[in-house]
């Protein structure tokens, strides 16, 4: 049925499921490696009756038969290049020279050494040049019989082959792995075979897994199986085992069970479980909290990318690979909304392209300088912080009573109270001061009276007054956020100099408009590459840290994995 989650080992637990593991392991690198093959060379097809493991086995030899030849051309490619300085006479003419007697010796050394060393002593030896080349000259020396012979260099090794030989077996190489690949493009058709039977071993492996965590009773004669099933599917999976006949002890699972957690989210915030899923699932009793990080998290990426253009650039993109590769929309859809993340936090900045759109539309006083965007990635951080606590407050009261969420609600109040004293300061807000101070006054009280719920005041006042330290922890949490503007300028800065270098390129005489548009081109794809790794970086780091700490989350849970089938049938 494929909704049942029975609780086993996620590793082999033997040699037998070590076995399973590694062939596995086997069929998904075939699977993988035929996918990279070009079908319309492949020869004549005549595997459709082959078993899928005389298949995976022809393709390994294929491909480690391809792998030797590749180290011996990456052999003699380098070979080539020591061999064809010293010229295409072969080893004929040095097999002569042995025959009368003579004793060849070969040496490569810079011209400034040769000069120095090597010309004094050609009244002494048969000096011969070969060839010089990059400051290199390369020579020979005859040793002749009954001459004693030191030479002041050490001698350099001589190709066993001449340059069209090795050349020609290159070529011979180049021929063999045309041939490997039209066979392994042959086993590609029957790609999707392997992909079948890797699924039913999988299925086979986890169904084993799933036997060996069974328990027998009563001498052997009863076995026990522990499983998690989600509510709504309860009754479905009761009334298939009352016709199986199998007895079935049913209880509401408990934090003591940790039982496996199956997220439920919007589509929106979906398409942010896989950033969550990297740190890990929350606990079975505890708010997922990818619902309230995920706008944060789109955001986040648009300030750090920073540039109203490359979030253009990022939500086309995807909009065309969405039709090349449906398997990849969710993904894509991820990048869509991350772009229109770099769409709306740009329009602060002006940023385009490296650009700023207020100098360049001649307008003034819309966007914000430097300083001002300092200050909004700190506010930003703020308001962050301010929002977990409100959320672990909340979700603290329905959870475990409504005193329990106090404390958190104070910090929220009291960092809400702080922002509005530096407004009212520094923006002239217009707001009465006595408000401001109530809110601040009032957030002190629930920190001091009800981070610790004991019956003793004293105690209670105690534990609040030390747990006001906590607001160092706070301080340096906001000033993480800095990071979003550092990064946004970064990008701009690099922007900016792409432009320039385009710019003078651009007029280079006759082909400047060429040199100039790959500079545009190909920089600003490069600072887009870059800046979307450190604008998908540095905001996850902020989610884990700074406001998964400020949530109350901790993870730990163990993801939903029911036992099903993989293979179609």
């Amino acid at each position: 049925m494929g909704i049942v989650d029975v609780r086993r080992s996620n590793r082999p637990v033997d040699t037998h499921s070590v076995s399973l593991l590694e062939e596995i392991k086997r069929y998904n690198t075939a699977y993988k490696l035929l996918g990279k093959m070009k079908t319309e060379d492949a020869e004549p097809d005549d595997t459709q009756h082959d078993q899928p493991s005389h298949i995976l086995k022809r393709v390994e030899e294929l491909w480690d038969e391809h792998k030797q030849f590749f180290d011996r051309k990456t052999k003699l490619v380098h070979e080539v290049e020591v061999s064809r300085p010293w010229g295409d006479w072969g080893t004929k003419p040095i097999d002569q020279l042995k025959n009368l007697n003579i004793i060849p010796h070969f040496y490569v050394t810079s011209e400034k050494n040769y000069t120095a060393k090597v010309e004094q002593l050609e009244q002494e030896y048969v000096i011969k040049i070969i060839n010089r080349e990059r400051d290199k000259v390369y020579f020979a020396v005859l040793e002749v019989p009954e001459q004693i012979y030191v030479f002041p260099l050490s001698e350099a090794r001589l190709p066993m082959a001449s340059v069209a030989e090795l050349e020609k077996e290159l070529d011979d190489i180049a021929l063999q792995q045309q041939t490997i690949q039209r066979k392994l493009a042959k086993y590609a058709l029957q790609r999707e075979r392997l992909a079948v039977f890797r699924n039913e071993l999988m299925e086979k492996l986890e169904l084993y897994l799933a036997g060996q965590s069974v328990q027998s009773e009563v001498a052997d004669s009863v076995s026990v199986l522990t499983a998690f099933v989600p509510e709504p599917q309860n009754a479905q999976v009761e009334e298939f085992l009352e016709q199986e006949q199998v007895l079935c002890l049913k209880t509401a699972a408990t934090i003591e069970d940790n039982p496996p957690v199956k997220l439920k989210n919007n589509k929106f915030s979906r398409l942010f479980e896989p950033i969550g899923e990297m740190y890990m699932p929350p606990r079975y009793d505890e708010l997922d909290v990818t619902a309230y990080f995920s706008p944060f998290y789109m955001l986040f990426f648009g300030f750090c990318l920073g540039d109203l253009g490359y979030g253009v650039t990022l939500v086309l993109l995807a909009a065309i690979l969405k039709r090349k590769m449906p398997k990849m929309r969710p993904i894509l859809n991820l990048v869509q909304f991350l772009g229109i993340g770099s769409i709306i936090m740009p329009l602060f900045s002006g940023a385009f392209f490296g650009m700023n759109l207020g100098e360049l539309l001649d307008i003034k006083g819309v966007f914000l300088n430097d300083i001002q965007m300092f200050w909004l990635a700190i506010a930003f951080g703020g308001v962050q912080i301010i929002f977990a606590k409100i959320v672990h407050a909340v979700d603290s009261m329905l959870r475990r009573g409504w005193q329990h969420g106090l404390s958190h609600l104070g910090w929220a109040l009291l960092l809400i109270g702080c922002a509005l004293l530096v407004g009212l300061k520094e923006l002239e807000m217009p707001i009465p001061e006595w408000v401001i101070y109530a809110v601040l006054y009032l957030g002190l009280a629930l920190i001091l009276f009800f981070t610790n719920l004991s019956k003793n005041v004293f105690v209670r006042v105690g534990k609040g007054i030390a747990s006001l330290y906590d607001v160092t922890g706070l301080f340096g949490d906001l000033l993480s956020y800095i990071r979003l503007f550092g990064l946004s300028a970064a990008g701009g800065i690099l922007g900016f100099v792409v432009n320039t270098v385009g710019m003078m390129m651009w007029n280079v005489s006759y082909i400047g408009w060429l040199i100039g548009g790959l500079v545009f081109v190909l920089g600003h794809i490069a600072v887009l590459a870059l800046g979307s790794l450190g604008a998908f970086v540095h905001p996850m780091r902020l989610t884990f840290v700074e406001f998964y700490k400020n949530v109350g989350f901790s993870g730990g849970g163990k993801p939903y994995k029911p036992l099903k089938k993989l293979s179609k049938s």
